[in-house]
């Protein structure tokens, strides 16, 4: 692929990001603007996941990812290498949303742009004639939206994820997402959650949910979980795996010198588990 997709493919992921967090930012709260904290991380987890469906290649999955938040604002840029289609690439997510809090609830509304910088143009051969009855670009751009509850020992949280135009090219897709926190003994706590996969255009994609149940620690300065997570509704491969990931989080810079929140980026608060997107085609 030539250096003008590789750039343009960049461009796109970081600068949905930013243009995101440039037209929300006007609306942050004032009294919060000035602070800041610019963090980086690295991590890896034994297999690869993405909304329940499980990578066959380049496990452990590895990654790593810069985010800045002020104020109200978050913006970051994730990347780690993933496998489609028999292809090996770089998988580059620009995020930015705007996440305000109002009576104990914080809500989130931003957006997100999966980009695959060296990556050539998927096709689908529906009856195998060696003739492609449908071509699309890989990158896609999502919408999102979520409001989290904090309890005292835990948390619920709810989002929704949009796209106009899904993977491929192949038309509208949607994906909503529930999940529930609570701390256990000894600075351990559990999480379970649930989500739906809906697409438009059922030739490309099936309709599925995904469920997974896990226990979190942080010790040693890092972040270490194990899961178990399944698809409902998938045909062809068996989805189910127990995962172990480890995440290093530090913070380059911060307007108080010191780190102004938890980082529960292990958690991926995005919602970005690595794989392949959950198209039907495994490889």
């Amino acid at each position: 692929m030539c250096g003008g997709t590789i750039r343009s493919g960049w461009r796109r992921a970081v600068g949905a990001a930013f243009a995101t967090a440039v037209v929300l930012a006007p609306v942050a709260e004032p009294a919060r603007a000035a602070e800041f904290e610019l963090v980086g991380a690295l991590g890896a987890d034994s297999t690869g996941a993405f909304r329940g469906v499980k990578s066959e290649r380049l496990n452990p999955s590895v990654y790593g990812y810069v985010e800045l938040v002020r104020g109200d604002m978050l913006a970051g840029v994730f990347a780690n290498p993933v496998s489609i289609a028999g292809e090996t690439n770089a998988l580059v997510l620009g995020y930015a949303s705007w996440r305000p809090v109002y009576r104990g609830f914080r809500f989130e509304a931003g957006g997100r742009y999966y980009a695959f910088p060296d990556s050539s143009i998927f096709s689908y051969d529906f009856n195998s004639d060696g003739i492609a009855d449908h071509s699309g670009r890989k990158g896609l751009f999502e919408a999102q939206i979520g409001v989290r509850r904090r309890f005292e020992g835990g948390r619920v949280e709810l989002r929704g994820f949009w796209t106009p135009d899904n993977f491929a090219e192949t038309g509208p897709a949607w994906y909503a997402n529930g999940e529930a926190r609570a701390d256990i003994a000894h600075g351990f706590d559990i999480r379970g959650a649930v989500g739906f996969s809906r697409y438009s255009d059922h030739r490309y994609n099936e309709n599925y949910a995904d469920y997974n149940i896990g226990v979190y620690k942080t010790a040693f300065g890092l972040d270490m979980f194990v899961r178990y997570s399944d698809t409902a509704g998938l045909s062809g491969a068996d989805n189910s795996v127990l995962v172990f990931g480890v995440e290093k989080a530090w913070t380059i810079a911060s307007s108080a010198g010191r780190d102004l929140r938890r980082f529960e980026k292990i958690l991926n608060d995005w919602n970005v588990d690595k794989s392949m997107l959950g198209i039907t085609g495994r490889r």
